[in-house]
C-alpha cells in the first residue's frame, strides 16, 4: 500500500481530505441516529423533514398521524430504517474513496466524491418541491441537518481537492 510521503494535512488536499472524511462520518453518524430514533418519541414527531414543514404538508402535526394510522406508522418506520442503511452506506463509500483515493491524490475519488454529492442537489428539489407548493416555509433548521450538512462540506472539499490535485 503506497502512501504519498508529500502529502500534508495543511495543504489544499489535506483540508479536502479532512472535509471529506467528516462528510463520509456525518452520513454515517446521522444514518446511525436515524436507527436509534426510528422507534421512539424523538423519531415519531417528523414523517420526513421536521414536525412544522410535515405538519404544512400533511395537514396534521406528524405524531398525531402517527399515532392514530399504524399503517402510515409502519411505513414511515420501514423508510426510517431504509434511510439509515442508505446513510450508512454512502458513509462507508464515501470514507474509502476519501482515505483510499483522495488521501493518495487519485483525481478520480474526487469526481467519485463531487458527482455522487452533487446529483443530490436536483433530487432534493424534487422531495421538497410538495413542501413548498403547500406553503411550508424551508428554511436550514427546519430541514434535517443530514441533507444540509454535508452539502455545506462537499463543495469546499471539492473546491480545495481541485486545488489541491492541480
Amino acid at each position: 500500500m503506497h502512501v504519498d510521503e508529500s502529502f500534508s494535512w495543511t495543504s489544499p488536499l489535506g483540508a479536502s481530505v479532512a472535509l471529506l472524511l467528516v462528510y463520509g462520518a456525518i452520513h454515517v453518524l446521522f444514518g446511525a441516529i436515524y436507527l436509534l430514533v426510528a422507534e421512539t418519541d424523538i423519531g415519531n414527531r417528523t414523517l420526513f423533514a421536521s414536525p412544522g414543514l410535515d405538519q404544512a404538508l400533511f395537514g396534521a402535526l406528524p405524531a398525531d398521524l402517527l399515532r392514530d394510522d399504524r399503517v402510515l406508522a409502519q411505513l414511515r418506520s420501514i423508510l426510517y430504517l431504509v434511510i439509515a442503511g442508505l446513510l450508512v452506506s454512502l458513509g462507508i463509500v464515501q470514507l474509502a474513496l476519501t482515505w483510499f483515493g483522495l488521501h493518495r491524490g487519485q483525481g478520480w475519488a474526487l469526481v467519485a466524491l463531487a458527482v455522487s454529492g452533487l446529483v443530490m442537489f436536483p433530487f432534493w428539489v424534487l422531495v421538497f418541491r410538495p413542501y413548498l407548493e403547500a406553503g411550508a416555509p424551508l428554511g436550514l433548521f427546519n430541514i434535517p441537518p443530514w441533507i444540509w450538512v454535508p452539502g455545506g462540506l462537499l463543495i469546499p472539499g471539492t473546491v480545495l481537492g481541485w486545488i489541491g490535485l492541480r
